[in-house]
């Protein structure tokens, strides 16, 4: 056992950059996989993720670094810091660096999509949420008030665990993926309560210090990778990816409002 917390250390240490080594030499990435797959392990995610990179990378004649994170803070700290080349992240996560240090280069093809679902029968007192300034959290809150919802709302990590909570009667609705939310009212003990708005998906982020025809060399890098690449990528992301287009236009105006009205952004 501490043979294999020390080689997962040593693996993530290996995906660090260091400013020393890797100036001009390295492309940095940086990848946070969301809640669902935030305890993905170090060496699953750096063999799943390094076709991703490579060819990110390739563009410019560099080798990739990939950085795990594993919470949305960590990933929002390096962000402010303007730390790494690229980032691939969540859409709430994207968005709370626009017209910052950072731009969107492409984004998932396939839209975020989440619905609230409710048991059937009973009173809704309690609704369960997941991270904290999660696409989920974030959306939901935003809908509630639009619902006028007066139920109390509280914070879990994992889709997983706002099941459970359901399941026992901890929460009597909770907002989940669309995959997992129809799964659950297939068994026919729950009901669609409040669908969630669409919003662009994970979002592909490259630093302004970039300039904008290698920003445009990205974008299209993602948009043309090969299908067994984004499949490998898929396994370290818990959103739906079945590959990426190039949309510097993107509608994130609902994301940002929603997380200033949830006092998340300023």
């Amino acid at each position: 056992m501490q043979r294999r917390t020390f080689l997962s250390g040593l693996a993530l240490f290996a995906a660090l950059p260091l400013a020393a080594r890797a100036e001009g030499n390295y492309l940095t990435i940086g990848i946070y996989p969301g809640t669902g797959k935030a305890d993905i392990p170090t060496y699953d995610f750096l063999d799943a993720a390094r076709p991703f990179a490579q060819a990110l990378a390739a563009q410019f004649g560099r080798e990739p670094k990939l950085v795990l994170f594993r919470s949305i803070k960590n990933t929002l700290r390096s962000l402010d810091k303007g730390s790494l080349d690229i980032y691939f992240v969540p859409p709430t996560v994207a968005v709370s660096v626009l017209d910052r240090n950072y731009t969107p280069v492409a984004r998932a093809r396939d839209e975020a999509t989440g619905i609230l679902i409710r048991r059937k029968g009973v009173e809704i007192r309690t609704v369960a949420l997941t991270e904290k300034e999660s696409w989920l959290d974030v959306m939901a809150r935003y809908t509630l008030k639009r619902q006028k919802s007066d139920a109390e709302v509280f914070n879990l990590k994992t889709q997983e665990d706002i099941a459970l909570a359901m399941e026992r009667d901890i929460a009597q609705a909770g907002s989940l993926r669309s995959t997992l939310a129809n799964k659950l009212i297939a068994q026919g003990k729950y009901e669609v309560w409040h669908p969630l708005p669409n919003t662009p998906d994970f979002t592909l982020m490259a630093s302004n210090k970039l300039s904008p025809a290698d920003q445009d060399k990205l974008g299209a890098a993602a948009a043309s990778l090969r299908p067994e690449t984004v499949q490998s990528l898929q396994k370290t992301i818990h959103s739906k990816v079945t590959g990426f287009v190039v949309d510097k236009q993107a509608d994130y105006k609902i994301i940002k409002q929603a997380l200033k009205e949830a006092n998340y952004l300023k």
